[in-house]
């Protein structure tokens, strides 16, 4: 009876290590494969990841191409217009180049230009004029209302009436004795019919242009006035006050 009890004991204790060997080997399995499966997610990751995103980067380049207007892909550009030149029938600009002055009278001269949207002001093309003498070394003017309002006259008149080749400045000065109402011995005269420029452009560029107008602004005078009327404009200039 005690040897059956014994080997009852004996074998219940194989059973339960047995057991419990086949319980642990079942955990350590378990375990093993949490391991191998994360071990595999990270590396899917570090696979597929890139991958992944290269494709969005790639839809969006497509996205990006799909939404760039048709006229930027076209093989060749469409040609821009030649804008039409208003002066191709002027006999005397046909041939100028822009911003050339061409000399059509003994004191008038012409210019193939583009206008400004607006005319520049007394006052601006008064320090325009004083800027530019200050670049080419001669003193500055000094303003005179008398000289001014003659010169708005004068920028009147030719705008009205058109250009007179100073004439009418001449004669104001030799025959009406224009010097002793304007105060001053020697006088100038620059002037500009339908020349629609800011004051800079006025100075700089249009009376620049030629040697007998840019000759004249930057002559020895000691005083200045400055008219403008619509798109005229009239600088008379004058030294040797009275």
């Amino acid at each position: 009876m005690p040897r059956k009890r014994l080997l009852l004991f004996t074998l219940f204790t194989l059973i339960l290590a047995g057991a419990a060997f086949f319980l642990n080997s079942l955990n350590e399995k378990n375990l093993l494969s949490q391991q191998v499966s994360k071990i595999w997610y990270n590396t899917k990751v570090k696979l597929v990841a890139p991958q992944e995103l290269q494709t969005f980067f790639q839809v969006g380049e497509m996205s990006q191409t799909e939404e760039v207007p048709e006229i930027l892909l076209t093989p060749t550009p469409t040609r821009i217009p030649t804008p039409i030149d208003p002066y191709a029938n002027d006999p005397d600009l046909k041939d100028a180049e822009w911003g050339q002055a061409v000399q059509v009278s003994e004191t008038g001269w012409r210019m193939k230009v583009g206008f400004d949207a607006i005319m520049g002001t007394p006052n601006e093309t008064f320090q325009a004029l004083n800027h530019y003498r200050y670049t080419k070394g001669k003193s500055n003017l000094t303003w005179d209302d008398r000289l001014a309002r003659y010169a708005l006259e004068r920028a009147t008149y030719i705008c009205q009436n058109g250009s007179d080749g100073h004439d009418g400045f001449k004669r104001y000065v030799n025959e009406e004795e224009g010097y002793k109402t304007l105060g001053f011995y020697w006088l100038g005269e620059n002037m500009s019919t339908h020349m629609r420029l800011t004051g800079v452009k006025l100075i700089e560029w249009m009376y620049a242009a030629d040697p007998d107008h840019d000759g004249n602004q930057l002559g020895d005078w000691s005083h200045v006035g400055v008219g403008i009327f619509e798109d005229c404009s009239a600088l008379i200039f004058g030294n040797k006050m009275i």
